[in-house]
């Protein structure tokens, strides 16, 4: 695709393949074909080769470029011709293209595309060197016969103008009107005042803080508690840096949907008021398609069938949105049958923000190449919650297979494909032998260091044969799952390829007979490097950016980006933060809590009427007090989280924490779920938050591997793996409680271990004014001192 026009360039740009391809290209979606992995790189060889076995006469990749005349800014098209025969008469240019496709396939009608880029570097040659005609020479070669094909014409200069016209015609246009949006954009952000009034305590500092991290090209860790307003104290800077031409886009990146939400209501607040600037909110592929079953199947797909010849008509909705959220994005696309995960990402290459998940900056299986791998402008990269980027990390750069997944897959070829049937039962060898070698050794576990190369080979051999039959693009029913299969050992070996010393194997046992073998990331920060280069700039922010220096070790692996601790902007008083030590919840002493924990719920509720949260750190315990408390409080007033809740439940269940109910409503939900963080019920919506425990994770195998390793590299390996991420958990729970500066509202925290010294100095500037309650009579009295006050 051409980039987006620029204000201050004195030349605009575009390459011969993105003009032809804007212009004319057709066609269906067709991700359902199989192209090997190494295609590209082969088709690079077959040029090369193609080009090696010419004549001296001929020239290779020679350069070319044009202005458009008449045009200002000036348009440059550019590009390199495949071959040159510049002696013959006529001249003959060569389009050298690399196929799979059997030659006696291919005929001269084989694709348009391939005919126009030749004809366009024709026209610009004989231009150039004042040719009154040129001979096109379109040349397939076939990459496993080493064979070629090619198809002979001759076109007058006049019969080339006339082509170029009908491609450059509707790019200028189009190139002219994207241009004046830009214009308009940059003139309105200008005048673009801050759309709330008066900044908020810390709020300013927060966003000059940002405009300087992005002039001077750095990275900026901003830890900004609950009511600074770290979305628009981002975004302000960032849109003002984009009109001084200081960056391109502005990517908001985020962990959950709630974060991209609010980026959405940020900006629209400033659109209210003048701003004329575009956006794009990306969901993923299989929330957002129309079918049932997502099936990019042109056949099956009405939305896939000819996409790239109905998309054009579609992007001129540009100038008729400023907005382009999920909505929006839906309503185009059916109008224009169109699939709707292809629109947004078409319409992103136009967007001044993209608003999207981490995964589509990071994760190295479905980032987005069309502006990472190719220099598409600078980019600023805002990381709302970055807190949740470590542990959203070290999954995207680990992998693993499953023994099960294995032997399922291996019953369904046997018979079909009995070559890969038997590359599986390889595999499955050498998981079979890791399984009893835990037995034999009474182990949950194999931890090892070093890559398992007998297991790398075996899935290189596979995956070798797999693509040799998936190229092949037949129709089966065990396709899909073949093809899953091939994806994650694809994953598996590419993997390999990070290992280091930040990296384990392990192969743990899973139920009688299962295995799993995995390549885990311990330390994310070395393999986020790589990916924060693609933007200019990077900010950090969240309310729990605590300890700042275990962020900065997950993160970037230093200390020498600039970072800022703001306070609260809410007067203290707003809230009243109780910690309740004579209560102990580890897990050999849970047991015994259930009880004084659903007595201290009962009377919190019972001194105030309201809505409450109440935290746990597992469902478990959860449901055990959670018993206990149905018998003190109506079953009709609890409100309980379960497992694997639907955004539909989760609004349900968000919903019904209003302010028209005259009574108590206790929320039951667990920390670091999906109640944990992200939502926003202000005023009287919610007035008190209970949380049990100091949100310690669940202890396992990965948790006591990262123990280990920070262990050995910080000496303080229990809190990296356990002490921090728990207590996040809680920091982000509490939050929820005084959202705005006329909330009021209370906070218990329960467990004796919030007394201790090791948690005391995480506290937050703003628990400045904790007090510690030993009894539920000593909270009865704090809170009837409180509430009168407060209310």
């Amino acid at each position: 695709m051409p980039s987006k026009p620029n204000e201050t360039q004195q030349i605009h740009s575009v390459s011969v393949r993105s003009l032809v391809e804007f212009t004319l290209q057709e066609g269906d979606i067709t991700p359902g074909s199989f192209q090997k992995p190494g295609r590209a790189q082969a088709g690079t060889q077959g040029h090369k080769r193609v080009q090696r076995s010419r004549p001296e006469s001929y020239q290779s990749e020679v350069k070319i470029a044009f202005q458009v005349a008449g045009e200002e800014p000036p348009i440059e098209i550019r590009g390199r011709i495949d071959g040159l025969y510049a002696t013959q008469k006529p001249v003959v240019i060569e389009e050298i293209k690399t196929t799979t496709l059997a030659l006696d396939l291919v005929n001269e009608a084989h694709n348009s595309l391939h005919w126009a880029q030749a004809q366009c570097y024709a026209y610009i040659y004989a231009q150039q060197e004042d040719l009154s005609e040129v001979c096109i020479h379109l040349t397939y070669y076939h990459l496993d016969s080493q064979t070629e094909k090619t198809f002979e014409r001759i076109f007058t200069l006049a019969e080339l103008e006339v082509f170029f016209n009908t491609l450059i015609t509707p790019y200028v246009a189009w190139f002219h009107k994207v241009r004046a949006r830009h214009m308009q954009r940059n003139q309105s952000i200008e005048t673009l005042d801050f759309p709330y009034g008066d900044y908020r305590l810390g709020q300013r500092d927060m966003a000059v803080a940002v405009y300087r991290a992005i002039r001077d090209h750095d990275r900026l860790y901003a830890q900004a508690p609950t009511g600074v307003g770290k979305t628009i104290a981002t975004l302000f800077p960032a849109i003002k840096a984009l009109r001084q031409g200081l960056a391109e886009r502005i990517f908001y990146l985020t962990a959950k949907t709630p974060g991209r939400m609010v980026a959405e209501e940020t900006l629209g607040d400033m659109h209210k008021i003048g701003l004329q600037f575009k956006s794009v909110t990306l969901t993923a592929k299989e929330k957002i398609c129309f079918q049932p079953v997502v099936n990019c199947d042109p056949e099956e797909c009405v939305f896939a069938r000819n996409y790239f010849g109905k998309v054009k008509a579609a992007l001129d909705e540009i100038d008729q949105h400023d907005a382009f959220t999920r909505p929006v994005i839906e309503q185009i696309a059916r109008a224009y049958k169109i699939c709707p995960f292809e629109f947004s990402l078409d319409l992103a290459l136009w967007m001044d923000c993209i608003i999207c998940d981490y995964n589509y900056a990071f994760d190295p299986r479905v980032y987005l190449r069309r502006f990472f791998d190719f220099n598409t402008g600078s980019n600023i990269f805002l990381i709302d919650e970055a807190h949740n980027l470590p542990d959203r990390a070290r999954s995207m750069y680990s992998a693993e297979l499953d023994k099960q997944i294995v032997l399922a897959l291996r019953r369904a070829l046997k018979e079909h494909l009995p070559g890969l049937a038997k590359d599986l039962n390889r595999i499955n060898k050498l998981l079979l032998e890791k399984r009893k070698a835990c037995q034999a050794e009474e182990l949950d576990a194999l931890i090892e260091h070093e890559l398992p190369e007998d297991l790398l080979k075996a899935v290189w051999n596979f995956i070798q044969k797999a693509e040799d039959w998936l190229s092949l693009n037949q129709p089966a029913e065990f396709r899909q799952e073949l093809l899953d299969f091939y994806f994650a050992c694809n994953n598996y070996l590419r993997t390999a390829e990070y290992f280091d010393t930040f990296y384990v194997s392990y192969f743990e046992r899973r139920g009688k007979s299962d295995l799993r073998a995995k390549l885990f990331c311990l330390d994310p920060a070395p393999m986020l490097a790589t990916p924060l280069e693609r933007s200019q700039s990077t900010i950090f922010f969240s309310a729990t950016l605590l300890p700042l220096d275990y962020f900065k070790t997950l993160l970037t692996g230093d200390a020498d980006h600039p970072h800022h601790a703001f306070r609260s902007p809410f007067p203290p008083q707003n809230a009243r933060l109780l910690i309740h030590n004579r209560i102990a919840t580890k897990y050999k002493e849970r047991a015994h809590s259930y009880l004084p924990i659903a007595s201290v719920i009962e009377t919190i509720c019972n001194a105030q009427t309201g809505n409450y949260l109440v935290f746990f750190p597992s469902y478990a315990y959860m449901d055990a007090v959670l018993a206990l408390v149905k018998e003190r409080l109506p079953e009709e007033q609890l409100l309980i989280q379960h497992r694997g809740m639907t955004e539909g439940e989760r609004e349900s269940f968000l919903n019904q924490f209003s302010t028209d109910s005259s009574d108590t409503l206790v929320g039951f939900a667990v920390m670091g779920g999906i109640f944990g963080e992200g939502i926003d019920l202000v005023g009287e919506r919610l007035i008190g938050a209970i949380v049990v425990g100091v949100g310690l994770p669940q202890m396992g195998l990965e948790r006591d591997l990262i123990k280990a390793y920070f262990q050995d590299k910080t000496g303080n390996g229990f809190a990296y793996a356990y002490q921090y991420p728990g207590f996040n958990r809680v920091l982000q729970a509490t939050g929820r409680v005084i959202r705005t500066e006329t909330d009021r509202g209370i906070i218990v925290l329960i467990d004796e271990r919030f007394s201790h010294a090791r948690y005391r100095r995480l506290f937050p500037p703003h628990w400045e004014e904790v007090q510690v309650v030993q009894s539920e009579s000593e909270i009865k009295n704090r809170l009837e001192q409180f509430w009168p006050q407060a209310l």
